[in-house]
């Protein structure tokens, strides 16, 4: 019997190893609840994911709240109840709340009960404010086309100046060339 308990001791260890390593690779997860969903409503989960180089994992609840202990993340620590899974971000935070929000609309039974991104708390509202964002790459345009219009715009102008004054040069040129 003591064998049995020095077994389920190593084993819940290697667990909350595995979850702490998982938190340092990934310090931007999302904390659900998938009571009822079914195993293949999570790999369609995990599928989409993957397609974020995201990673979703269910996780012993005895186990999650040790780890946010050890995180001091006391606060997510409410948030546990029945079957809690984490969504491990890539490297895009808004893809992958993009994809789990997405996922939660579809299935009811999927729930968002919060996020820690840049090792602040965060709201399941805030994940669904993220989710709502557009991506990343669509914000780097933005950003980029910002900068290229003012900078267009000032060719413009010295353009525009440089085109009055060959006109200009030109109706000096025809006037010389009709009087003389």
């Amino acid at each position: 019997m003591a064998e049995k308990t020095k077994l389920g001791k190593l084993c819940k260890e290697r667990m909350l190893e595995e979850v702490l390593g998982s938190f340092k690779l990934h310090p931007d997860f999302i904390i659900t609840s998938y009571m009822g969903s079914s195993v293949s409503e999570l790999e369609s989960l995990r599928r989409g994911l993957k397609k974020t180089r995201s990673d979703y994992m269910v996780v012993k609840n005895s186990i999650l709240k040790v780890a946010f202990e050890k995180m001091k993340l006391a606060e997510e620590v409410n948030k546990i109840e029945s079957g809690m899974g984490i969504s491990f971000s890539g490297d895009d935070i808004v893809a992958t709340c993009k994809t789990v929000a997405t996922f939660a609309k579809d299935h009811n039974k999927f729930k968002i009960k919060g996020a820690v991104i840049d090792g602040k708390p965060v709201t399941a509202d805030k994940v669904k404010e993220l989710a709502n964002l557009p991506s990343r790459q669509v914000l780097l345009t933005r950003v980029v086309v910002g900068m290229k219009s003012p900078i267009t715009g000032f060719v413009n102008i010295l353009s525009g100046v440089l085109r009055k004054f060959v006109y200009c040069v030109d109706a000096i040129k025809t006037k010389k060339s009709m009087s003389a």
